[in-house]
């Protein structure tokens, strides 16, 4: 478990040394989806399944659709705040990170069915509703720092490991381990030009920073046939777009105690910046159908199956070593170029199957609860046509079969409307996709409430939602685990408006 935390997390797309680029801890992210939704919606613990009459439907249930009486437009700003906890070697940290977004926007189409004359119009195809929307699913936007002094090792135990097995004229030219060698952070044993140790001293001061943004977005085109006012039937292409991006720099400073009479900083004071840079971008294709069943006018019964999404993936990875020292009345600084690595690949994501079950007390209560099931380890690579890599695309196959397990979300719901107001709260949990998380750490948990208006044709909705999720990363790892790690918790604090109108 331990290996896994510290590899997936530690987030390099093409790291230096190893003997394949690790891209599944990325596939992870983009599986991980939500349903782009209504500040309604939103206020309910975004629990939809079985509701309809929503424009959230585009996304979510198409079958939804089919209880529009009416052509609707709606559209949903969002503003997020995310905040990032983290503990690491004793010390604590928190950073924020605030932004706009549009979360949805969408219209419908109301087309009744034309009968004979004298035909009852509540019996067999009632109506065909189509739909257009945008909606975003995820969001990958954080800024989180965590540092502190390490008595145990150094970023330069991990260059020794992956410099092991060459000599120095065998470094390929702009490697991490060569970088490192050339700053005078790791130094060959005397005894074997093919081993190697670090430098630097214990009880170095150690600092990460890192920004993350990004999301997963959709285009949906649905529509929806109403059977008797009954039954509801649905189905939706969406057009997928998908980008990451992420910046961090690492920095360590302590002094260089090397034994080796080569190397020119000996009891020099260090400060060093790795640097990584990546930005990933993707575009596919999903499909989705839906059903609701209305046995009485106070339950709805709902079914939806989401495709796996095909995705086709570019990826872009620079990582750069520099080093400073100071001391003895002189500064030395090693700069290096910064080394890009660059990959393609498609990606084909986890479907997903939801049930849903609302109820409608009095009139002017509702309840209403969804459950998901995403088999993640169904996560599958394959190669594209500008790069037939095998092995790395097998070994990531390999590593989603290790590390990934099936999960079990859910999401429950309130509403009470009091004459043109509604209140609405909600709370839902996404189970975790890693295989034995026995502590079940890595579940994210969000909590909502919401208030709704209605005026004649239009219409105002507001909620707020809160998720909160764990994960542990290290900045290095070494191979017997005793890298240091970074427990770190996230909130995000989402405020989402809709403004609808009906014509």
């Amino acid at each position: 478990m331990k290996k896994f935390l510290t590899v997936l997390l530690l987030a390099t797309v093409a790291s230096t040394g190893a003997t394949y680029a690790q891209y599944y801890g990325d596939a992870l992210r983009f599986s991980q989806t939500g349903y782009g939704s209504s500040a309604r919606f939103k206020g309910l613990g975004g629990a939809q399944i079985s509701l309809g009459g929503d424009i959230s439907s585009l996304g979510g249930n198409p079958a939804g659709l089919g209880m529009f009486t009416r052509s609707e437009f709606s559209i949903t700003p969002e503003f997020n705040g995310s905040s990032a906890n983290a503990r690491y070697l004793g010390t604590s940290t928190k950073d924020t990170k605030n932004q706009l977004n549009l979360n949805q926007a969408g219209i419908v189409w109301y087309n009744p069915i034309v009968k004979p004359k004298g035909a009852d119009l509540n019996k067999g195809a009632v109506s065909v509703v189509w739909g257009l929307g945008y909606n975003r699913n995820n969001d990958f936007s954080s800024n989180f720092s965590y540092g502190g002094k390490n008595a145990n090792n150094s970023i330069a135990d991990y260059y020794s490991e992956i410099a092991t097995g060459q000599t120095p004229n065998q470094f390929s030219t702009g490697s991490l381990e060569k970088m490192a060698y050339d700053n005078f952070l790791i130094d060959e044993l005397a005894s074997n030009n093919t081993l190697y140790q670090p430098a630097t001293s214990l009880n170095n001061d150690q600092r990460k920073y890192e920004t993350k943004s990004g999301s997963t977005s959709e285009l949906n085109f649905s529509g929806a046939l109403n059977i008797s006012n009954q039954l509801y039937l649905g189905a939706s292409i969406g057009l997928v777009n998908m980008r990451y991006t992420s910046n961090a720099e690492y920095l360590e400073s302590g002094t260089n105690i090397s034994t080796n009479p080569d190397n020119d900083m000996v009891g020099k004071n260090y400060t060093l910046s790795y640097r990584q840079n990546q930005v990933t971008d993707g575009s596919g294709i999903n499909g989705r159908l839906g059903l609701i069943f209305k046995p009485t006018n106070a339950v709805r019964l709902g079914a939806t199956f989401q495709t796996p999404t095909w995705v086709h993936m570019q990826d872009s990875y620079s990582e750069v070593l520099d080093t400073r020292y100071t001391g003895g009345g002189t500064n030395t600084n090693f700069t290096n170029a910064d080394q890009t690595y660059a990959f393609e690949y498609n990606l084909r994501t986890p479907y997903k199957g939801s049930l849903g079950a609302s109820v409608i007390l009095g009139g002017n209560a509702l309840l209403t609860a969804d459950v998901d099931y995403v088999d993640y380890a169904s996560i599958k690579f394959s190669t594209s046509s500008n790069y037939r890599d095998y092995t790395t695309i097998n070994q990531n196959n390999a590593d989603v079969k290790s590390n990934y397990t099936s999960a079990v979300n859910f999401r429950v719901g309130g509403e009470y409307k009091i004459d043109q107001f509604s209140l609405r709260a909600g709370y839902g949990l996404n189970g975790s996709p890693i295989k034995n998380d026995d502590d079940n750490k890595f579940d994210t948990k969000f909590y909502s409430g919401g208030l709704g208006y209605r005026y004649s044709n239009y219409y105002f909705d507001v909620a707020y939602q809160r998720l909160e999720s764990n994960y542990t990363t290290s900045p290095y790892t070494l191979s017997d685990f005793s890298e240091p790690s970074a427990d770190i918790k996230i909130a995000r604090n989402n405020l989402f408006l809709t403004f609808g109108v009906r014509f």
